[in-house]
């Protein structure tokens, strides 16, 4: 079934995430804003995230709906579910979901998510895919890939978009947190690995043993089990 929402499409704009801050008041729920080129793109802790015109999808959707709203802490991964689960319809093998909010294809990242906004009025989810993008600067904290390189073909934006967006909404309407939860937890790409966490001031040094029923990442840290809800995970 077609879900409903509105959509909104920039040639050039600083930032989709910023437009739906300045003007959410005047739009809808489920308001997409998309483009094919942002000059002041961004990812968490104000990372810079850029990409040639046209190469990439660049969006962002808003969220007003208090009742989606109370899930605000986990938005951003739900919508990296929803990403990793439409990647695999392309038939890309090794798609995992990194805690709290990336998606990636063997080991490299291949989209971003940054969820922002004024709770509890609005909520913002910027998502960012490479999917036509070819060549990557050197120096990226994390070696990254676009949906064009695994599949050796380049891929009809639009038609993404549409179908992300789709799913998006569909999946927002329809909180099956148990199924969301199941797909997260066999695509968990930190599951057994070493890391340092770091959240309310703190450092911890663990082992990543699973993810909770609050969708919470677990960590082992030497005989205490961690549940953290937010901050910044480092593999070791």
């Amino acid at each position: 079934m077609l879900m409903k929402y509105q959509k909104i499409h920039f040639n050039e704009i600083d930032s989709t995430n910023n437009y739906l801050k300045n003007s959410y008041r005047l739009l809808n729920n489920f308001t997409f804003v998309s483009a094919d080129y942002q000059s002041k793109g961004k990812g968490r802790n104000n990372r810079v995230w850029t990409s040639k015109p046209g190469e990439n999808l660049m969006f962002s959707f808003l969220i007003k709906d208090k009742s989606l709203i109370v899930h605000a802490p986990i938005i951003s991964l739900l919508t990296a579910i929803e990403v990793a689960k439409l990647l695999e319809t392309y038939k890309i093998q090794k798609v995992s979901v990194k805690w709290p909010n990336d998606v990636l294809i063997a080991d490299k990242k291949v989209c971003g998510i940054l969820a922002e906004g004024e709770l509890p009025n609005y909520l913002i989810v910027g998502v960012g895919i490479n999917v036509n993008q070819k060549d990557f600067p050197a120096d990226l904290r994390r070696p990254a890939t676009s949906l064009s390189l695994m599949l050796n073909e380049d891929i009809d934006i639009d038609e993404l978009r549409d179908k992300l967006f789709n799913q998006i909404v569909s999946s927002l309407i329809n909180l099956e947190f148990d199924k969301k939860l199941d797909y997260f937890r066999k695509h968990n790409y930190l599951l057994n690995k070493r890391v340092k966490a770091t959240f309310d001031n703190q450092e911890f040094i663990g082992e990543v043993i699973g993810i909770d029923d609050s969708f919470c990442l677990q960590i082992q840290s030497r005989d205490v089990v961690l549940n953290i809800d937010s901050g910044e995970i480092e593999i070791l």
